[in-house]
């Protein structure tokens, strides 16, 4: 009898066990704002592993002390927060230009998706990628409660090629901005009405820095045009520390359209 309990005990511990191992990510118990990095990439809260926009359209997990590349995925272009093991990450939705899913990857695990969320809404006339007479930016952080807050902005301006009339001029140009929530566990979004965002919740989208300092390393970035391509240039990530060049990687680089025809 006793060999039984035993048994039965062993059991309960593996079912446990397996049960942990496929549960829903734990969501961050803090809240946290992202580290950013030049170029729109962003590290981890040691400062260990920096999260890059690649060339492909993906992201590239980068070690900051030696630039090696840890891994990739191409499950989002964008990168905009890094927790201990996650990584939150913005993908447009296709055919949807004005909207976004959140993901989340687990970084212990190369980039696992664990999480994505329902989708992200805007104004119909926002456009989150490159477009004439468009801009969007957004940032995120976490809220301390199981949650994901994206403050985005956008603005939309005449893009057409002679100057027109005043009021075609002020009937294009729009703003909008707010705050969404994404929950960590179910992956639903919320539109917050401007009661319900947390006090301290950044209501506007700041440029990526030019330099970062990560420890006694400066990150910063190199822009180099692309021989007779006048709307492309390369871009690379490099670090810097007492005058030297430890490293250098090569990141996306700003998309510029031609002028409208």
């Amino acid at each position: 009898m006793n060999c039984f309990r035993c048994l039965i005990a062993v059991f309960a511990v593996v079912v446990l066990e397996v049960a942990a191992s496929h549960a829903a990510p734990v969501p961050a118990t803090k809240a946290q704002a992202p580290v950013v990095l030049p170029g729109s990439g962003v590290a981890d809260p040691d400062g260990k592993v920096a999260y890059v926009p690649n060339t492909g359209g993906g992201i590239d997990a980068l070690d900051l002390a030696t630039g090696k590349r840890l891994w990739q995925t191409n499950a989002a272009p964008r990168p905009l927060l890094a927790t201990a093991d996650r990584l939150f990450a913005e993908v447009p939705v296709k055919g949807k230009g004005h909207q976004v899913r959140i993901i989340v990857l687990d970084t212990t695990q190369e980039g696992k998706k664990v999480l994505e969320s329902q989708p992200v809404s805007f104004p119909d006339w926002v456009s989150v990628g490159v477009s004439h007479g468009r801009s969007f930016a957004s940032s995120a952080r976490t809220d301390g409660e199981g949650g994901l807050l994206l403050t985005w902005q956008a603005r939309a301006w005449y893009a057409g090629g002679a100057a027109p009339p005043p009021e075609v001029e002020r009937a294009a140009r729009k703003s909008a901005s707010g705050v969404a929530r994404v929950d960590l566990k179910s992956g639903r979004v919320e539109a917050l009405e401007s009661n319900k965002i947390p006090k301290g919740t950044p209501q506007t989208v700041a440029a990526p820095p030019p330099t970062a300092k990560i420890g006694d390393r400066t990150l910063s970035i190199e822009d180099t045009p692309v021989p007779g391509r006048p709307f492309q240039q390369k871009r690379s990530l490099r670090a810097v520390e007492n005058g030297k060049v430890l490293w250098q990687h090569e990141i996306a680089a700003p998309v510029f359209l031609p002028p409208p025809p």
